[in-house]
């Protein structure tokens, strides 16, 4: 399997049009355009870019087409420096994967259904000429298999009025169970080469999320060092048994010197029957784990990539725990660079 081109290296750009304030300080200041020049400069030829629909739309679903400027200027910046750029909805109203507002019931509400496909009609019509340059990516992650079908309805809806206004634009769908590589064998097939399947991978999770304090599941006192051993890791599931559910999807008996490589087998032998690809939208180890287990787990991760052929963006840019160009980083930065 080969990655799309121009969409082989990336990093998202986390906290600036979603996971923030959405005030226009932020906004103008978090990302510019010598933060585009510099992931240029790293090698990294995309960057993704969450989005929340408060951005984008009014309380009644309006688009607010002042806002699409910072869309409009980092596309510009990515113009100059040669950088791809991904966009994709973070959060919608009714649903986010963080504190489970679902209240207007995203998946089986038309109404809020028909906000969403407004909300890439909008992007389309904007986007849609700039197949060169642009990828849209539908939705963060579905948390709950139960969604799937819900989804997978909503999905193929947008794509078909989405592709009036960009016939050949790369599409990214994911799947459920928070997005993982192991819910990618049960999505449909769009029939469509430039539809591709997205996940997530904060693999191990007791390692990539240790002491995370957004998850009420992982103790603080839940360190972890990487590589770990799959009877280490059952013994942790025991010790933290709250884990047991959200960490399902980790697969620890694979665990081991060719784990990642193992962990994406199934996922890339079902989308090359389809014909089509899996990219990993988001990755990363969070700032508490120790700095060589930190890059043992790059390294890992990297060859399963380009063992796999898999196209990815790494979380994050900077800010939330996760950011390349924090200090945290600072002596490690250009060996995990060498693993992006």
């Amino acid at each position: 399997m080969e990655p799309w081109n121009g969409f082989r290296k990336g990093i998202n750009l986390g906290g600036w049009l979603s996971q923030s304030s959405l005030k226009k300080d932020h906004l103008d200041t978090f990302i510019t355009k010598e933060d585009i020049k510099q992931i240029a400069d790293w090698g990294l030829d995309h960057v993704r870019v969450p989005v929340d629909y408060t951005l984008l739309q009014d309380e009644k679903g309006g688009s607010k087409e002042e806002n699409f400027e910072y869309l409009d200027r980092c596309l510009e910046w990515c113009d100059e420096y040669n950088v791809n750029l991904i966009i994709e909805i973070h959060k919608f109203y009714g649903y986010y994967f963080l504190d489970g507002e679902t209240d207007e019931g995203f998946f089986h509400n038309e109404k809020v259904i028909m906000r969403f496909i407004n909300i890439w009609i909008s992007i389309a019509k904007r986007y849609g000429s700039r197949p060169d340059r642009i990828c849209f990516e539908l939705l963060n992650a579905v948390m709950d298999a139960t969604d799937q079908d819900s989804w997978m309805n909503i999905a193929r809806s947008a794509i078909s009025i989405i592709r009036v206004f960009a016939p050949t634009t790369k599409i990214l769908v994911c799947g459920s169970s928070h997005s993982s590589v192991n819910a990618i064998t049960t999505l449909s097939d769009f029939h469509d080469p430039n539809v591709g399947f997205s996940f997530h991978c904060y693999e191990p999770l007791l390692f990539c999320q240790q002491q995370a304090y957004w998850r009420d599941d992982i103790p603080n006192d839940a360190k972890m060092s990487f590589p770990v051993s799959k009877e280490e890791y059952h013994e942790r599931l025991e010790k933290y048994p709250a884990i047991r559910f959200s960490a399902k999807n980790t697969c620890p008996d694979l665990l081991g010197p060719d784990y990642f490589k193992n962990l994406f087998q199934r996922a890339v032998n079902y989308v090359e029957k389809l014909n089509t690809i899996i990219y990993c939208v988001e990755y990363g180890a969070i700032d508490r784990a120790d700095n060589a287990s930190t890059l043992q787990w790059f390294k890992q991760i990297h060859e399963a990539f380009e063992f796999h052929g898999i196209g990815r963006a790494l979380w994050t840019y900077k800010g939330l725990d996760y950011g390349l160009k924090d200090p945290r980083f600072e002596g490690i930065r250009e060996i995990i660079l060498q693993y992006l």
